[in-house]
C-alpha cells in the first residue's frame, strides 16, 4: 500500500489513494480530505485546532492516528468509523473522552491516547467490545470507571506515567488480561508492597 505524502498529489488520484500522511500547518481542518473516500490509512500532525464534528466519509479506514498539540473539541465523530480498528492520538489535548451514547460502530481493537492530558475515562468504555489493547500512559488519570471490567477481551493494559495513588482493584477482576504496565504513577512505598504483594505486579 503506497503512503502518500502530499494533499495535492493524493487528490489527483483521489479515489486510488488508500494511506495517507500529512503535516498540517493550518489551524482549520483541510476538507479536501473528505474527496479521499477510500482511504485505509490516515496519519495527521501539526497545528490543526479543528476536527470535524459531522458525520466522516471514510467508510474503509482502518487506521487513523492524530498528533494535533492545538487540538480543541471532542473527536467523538471518529467512533462512528464502521472499520476503525486501530486508533491513536499522541500529544492531542482530551480532558474528558466523550464517546457516543448508545452505539459505537467503530470496532476498535487498539486505542492509544497518550500525553492527552486526559483525567477520566467515560462508563461508555465499556461500549468498546472488541478492544484487545489500551495505551493511556501519559496522562492524569487518578481511577478507573467500573464500566472498565465490561471490556470482555481486553489482554493489554498500560497506565504508566499517570495519577494513581491507589492500585486500580477492579483490574484483578479482569479475567482476559494478560499485561499491566502501571509505573511512574504517585504510589506510595506502602502502596507498591501490597501491589507486589496482593497483585504480584512489580511497579517503578
Amino acid at each position: 500500500m503506497k503512503l502518500h505524502k502530499t494533499l495535492a498529489g493524493a487528490l489527483e488520484k483521489s479515489t486510488d489513494v488508500l494511506a495517507l500522511k500529512l503535516t498540517l500547518k493550518r489551524p482549520s481542518f483541510p476538507r479536501e480530505l473528505f474527496d479521499l473516500p477510500n482511504l485505509r490509512e490516515l496519519y495527521l500532525e501539526g497545528t490543526c485546532s479543528e476536527w470535524p464534528d459531522e458525520t466522516l466519509p471514510w467508510k474503509e479506514l482502518r487506521v487513523l492516528s492524530l498528533k494535533l498539540p492545538g487540538l480543541q473539541g471532542s473527536i467523538a465523530s471518529v467512533f462512528g468509523l464502521p472499520q476503525l480498528v486501530n486508533l491513536k492520538l499522541l500529544q492531542t489535548p482530551l480532558r474528558a473522552l466523550l464517546l457516543p451514547l448508545g452505539h459505537i460502530p467503530a470496532p476498535l481493537k487498539s486505542l492509544t491516547l497518550k500525553d492527552c492530558g486526559l483525567r477520566e475515562l467515560p462508563q461508555e468504555i465499556s461500549l468498546l467490545t472488541h478492544l484487545s489493547e489500551l495505551n493511556l500512559s501519559g496522562n492524569k488519570l487518578q481511577k478507573l470507571p467500573e464500566g472498565f471490567v465490561d471490556l470482555p477481551g481486553l489482554s493489554r493494559l498500560n497506565l504508566d506515567h499517570n495519577q494513581f495513588e491507589r492500585f486500580p482493584d477492579l483490574v484483578k477482576k479482569m479475567a482476559t488480561l494478560t499485561h499491566l504496565s502501571i509505573d511512574r504513577n504517585l504510589f506510595s512505598e506502602e502502596e507498591k508492597e501490597r501491589i507486589q504483594r496482593e497483585f504480584h505486579v512489580w511497579v517503578e
